[in-house]
């Protein structure tokens, strides 16, 4: 039976009557009609006895008092069985999912339609594939990110979950900062909280009620009573950092060998017989480290609860550990935690208190930790006051009512603001370019996943006021449609789009599309039988290529060949050697050309503004292009590659000619100034405001610059000669522009880009744009 569902559910037919009416009630349940009450989902990784999956069993349990909650799991373990008796049902394990991910879409598409959850709780990374279905889907997604982002691969995980669930939930800001390195501009999009979890219940084990189970075994051997023991709990795995453990132990062991130090530690998987991996060498590191019965290796125990209260310190050696339930329920039961500095969230709530700092040692200082647990043993008053601040401390943190409550009141929340209205009115009106919403490889079913998918890349990446009133824009999103921008319509109309939360597309299209800053013209491909619409319309071009990459201008001349104008080809590069294998492909150009030097300063712009100043200025030409061979980018040399494609594409041409399309618009309205292809990124100023706004000044340009605009990102387009006149007039030297290797960004080069659009208004001229349909990057 599951053979053929897995089957099934990897295709569309996933979304089959059969499968709806047959194999979806068995396998993944549907709603009781009988109760009135909402349904929240709820994705756990697996149902293994370990720290995010009791998490997501002490969800389950609170929640399922006010809905109807549905267990999702996505691999078994040993709470199967409590998570089946504490959910109002759960499904089967998706275990086929990590194989065949592409099923994803259909088994989201069954949840929402055999439940219709009022939100979904995704709780760990690991249940990444589902959250951005459900969202398309128009369900809300609360994401709970246990994980440091630093051991989680692949990074497509990230924007699996960042990228789509309305609201992400971490435990600590260590985690915070670790997944904002790895995703840029997670500090900054909008549903992003800090809520430290509370201290989970731990199932009974299947088969023995609480009352029936044996106490595990004193911490204290017969012979060691008056021993001070140090405690660490968890399973045997490098993350944990057992050796670490041992190494303190040892350190401890030479400084004070008249201390009764007892070391224990408990947790599965020490089984160096067995295990050829960590336990193998763990074990070594004990024998060699001479321990004799000062450290002491335990198997997991059914109720660790009963040994808190037996410790004297609790030592969490991890080296990387968001939140783990062993420190929350050591501090709950008095008992002092050492821990190391940015390894663990418990770190920061323990720093954050005068009286529980000194609990926190230097990273991963296996020495700094034995110095420490011998002054504490040695000390038996402040150890007192230890525990009564850390108990205290863990009482004010950590309650789990509370934070499910929250995670609750975020969940209703992201329901309520679900604007069903926008998102039908824009899938009504037929505005979307799936080119622009969509990233590339990025597919959606319907139109109405489409408008969803535009309504969140907003609402998480441009709709918050503090995006908006930001210079510093840290990740660019998809606009939704060519020609209009939605930061800027949306600050133009603040109390609709800002205060009540309306879409600036659905507010635009609603009120008629009415034309503004956030609108310009775009113009597309001439027709076939206009194509000579360019050369006929008289104007002079030329056309600058720089070609760091000789090997580039190759696409460049195959592309100009679509166009019937012939515009004189000006090409720069740095080397002679670079220039001959430029004049060699000239050879077959069919216009007029010639190869410049340039030093290797300013990149594409340098050479323009600087090198081509007196052809810009010469009058000879009514037009005048900029492209450049387009190559590299610091952090995927792929996209560099798709970057150049879509700017020559629409620039230049290929399936159309662009080039007489462009030509034949300056023709045609003499007041346009300058052409930029359309891109479906809306990029900001990033760390070039101060510059810009210098340069702006030098240009005659007195008005404050707008937080939300366009420019010709990548620096290529067409412009009139006058359009360029107050970039040209900065009198830019080649010693201005900075040496390479120049930075990726906060440079003159990357403000120059941005204030193109900017001297072409200044000169009285207008900005449009260019765009070949299906076109992406």
């Amino acid at each position: 039976m599951r053979g053929i569902f897995r089957k099934l559910m990897a295709s569309r037919l996933g979304r089959s009557s059969f499968v709806s009416r047959y194999l979806v009630p068995r396998l993944l349940g549907e709603r009781d009609p009988r109760d009135p009450r909402d349904v929240v989902l709820v994705l756990l990784h697996e149902a293994s006895r370990t720290g995010a999956p009791i998490l997501g069993w002490n969800i389950i349990r609170d929640l399922v008092g006010r809905y109807q909650v549905i267990c999702v799991p996505f691999g078994g373990g040993e709470i199967e069985a409590d998570l089946r008796s504490a959910a109002t049902f759960t499904t089967a394990a998706l275990l086929w999912l990590r194989r065949k991910p592409r099923s994803a879409d259909a088994i989201a598409h069954a949840l929402v339609a055999n439940y219709r959850p009022l939100y979904v709780i995704a709780n760990s990374v690991e249940t990444h594939s589902l959250v951005p279905h459900f969202a398309r889907a128009g369900v809300p997604v609360v994401a709970l990110f246990h994980e440091f982002a630093a051991y989680t691969r692949p990074l497509s995980k990230l924007e699996d979950v960042f990228g789509w669930a309305d609201e992400v939930v971490f435990s600590s800001q260590m985690t915070i900062e670790s997944a904002a390195t790895y995703y840029q501009g997670l500090e900054r999009r909008a549903g992003v909280h800090l809520i430290p979890q509370g201290r989970s219940e731990i199932p009974v084990p299947k088969g023995s009620a609480a009352a029936e189970r044996r106490p595990p075994a004193p911490l204290r051997p017969k012979g060691r009573e008056e021993a001070f023991v140090v405690l660490g709990a968890g399973s045997v795995h490098l993350r944990k950092g057992v050796e670490l453990f041992v190494a303190t132990a040892a350190a401890a062991r030479r400084l004070r060998p008249d201390l009764p130090l007892l070391f224990v530690w408990i947790g599965d998987g020490f089984d160096p017989q067995r295990e050829l991996g960590y336990s193998i060498y763990l074990d070594e590191q004990i024998k060699r480290s001479d321990l004799g019965d000062s450290l002491i290796m335990r198997p997991p125990v059914d109720d660790l609860d009963a040994l808190y209260p037996q410790a004297d310190l609790f030592l969490l050696s991890s080296r990387l550990d968001p939140q783990p339930n062993v420190a929350i329920d050591a501090m709950t039961f008095g008992v002092p935690v050492l821990c190391f500095e940015g390894a663990a969230g418990t770190a920061e709530i323990l720093a954050s208190d005068p009286a529980t700092s000194q609990l926190v040692i230097p990273h991963l200082d296996a020495h700094a930790a034995a110095v420490a647990i011998c002054r504490l043993a040695s000390e038996g008053s402040e150890l007192v006051e230890l525990k009564t601040s850390v108990q205290r401390l863990a009482q004010a943190t950590f309650d789990m009512p509370t934070y499910i409550e929250r995670l609750d009141a975020l969940g209703r929340a992201a329901a309520a603001r679900r604007n069903t209205r926008d998102a039908e009115l824009i899938a009504a009106a037929d505005a979307l370019d799936p080119s622009f919403v969509l990233a590339p490889g990025e597919e959606t079913a319907s139109r109405a996943e489409l408008a969803q998918t535009a309504l969140i890349r907003w609402r998480l990446w441009g709709g918050s006021t503090v995006e908006l009133a930001h210079a510093n824009r840290p990740r660019p999103y998809r606009r939704a449609c060519a020609g209009f921008h939605p930061g800027i319509y949306a600050l133009a109309h603040e109390d609709a789009c800002l205060a009540n939360g309306r879409d600036p597309l659905a507010h635009w299209i609603e009120n008629g599309r009415p034309a503004g800053a956030w609108s310009r013209r775009v113009y597309s491909p001439l027709p076939a039988a206009r194509g000579d619409a360019g050369r006929a319309a008289g104007l002079r071009t030329a056309l600058h290529g720089h070609f760091h990459y000789p090997e580039l201008v190759d696409d460049l001349l195959a592309r100009l060949a679509a166009n019937q104008s012939r515009p004189h080809l000006i090409l720069t590069c740095d080397t002679e050697a670079k220039a001959d294998q430029l004049r060699s492909a000239l050879a077959a150009y069919q216009g007029p050309s010639q190869v410049r030097l340039m030093p290797n300063r300013g990149r594409d712009i340098g050479p323009l503004l600087t090198g081509l100043a007196d052809v810009i200025s010469s009058g000879d030409y009514d037009v005048i292009g900029h492209v450049h061979g387009k190559r590299s980018h610091s952090t995927d040399a792929q996209m560099g590659e798709r970057w150049r494609d879509f700017l020559f594409e629409n620039l230049v041409g290929g399936r159309f000619a662009m080039v007489d399309t462009a030509i034949a618009a300056f023709a045609e309205d003499a007041s346009l100034g300058l052409l930029m292809a359309e891109d479906p990124h809306v990029v900001g100023w990033n760390a070039n405001l101060e510059l810009a706004q210098t340069l702006a000044r030098r240009m005659g340009i007195d008005q404050p610059l707008p937080m939300q605009f366009d420019f010709p990102l990548g620096t290529m387009f067409w412009a009139r000669p006058a359009a360029l006149k107050p970039l040209l007039d900065l009198h830019l030297t080649v010693e201005d522009y900075p040496e390479e290797p120049a930075p990726d960004d906060g440079t003159l080069l990357h403000a120059l880009e941005r204030l193109i659009p900017f001297a072409a208004r200044q000169t009285g001229l207008s900005v449009a744009g260019l765009r070949v349909a299906n076109t992406t990057w």
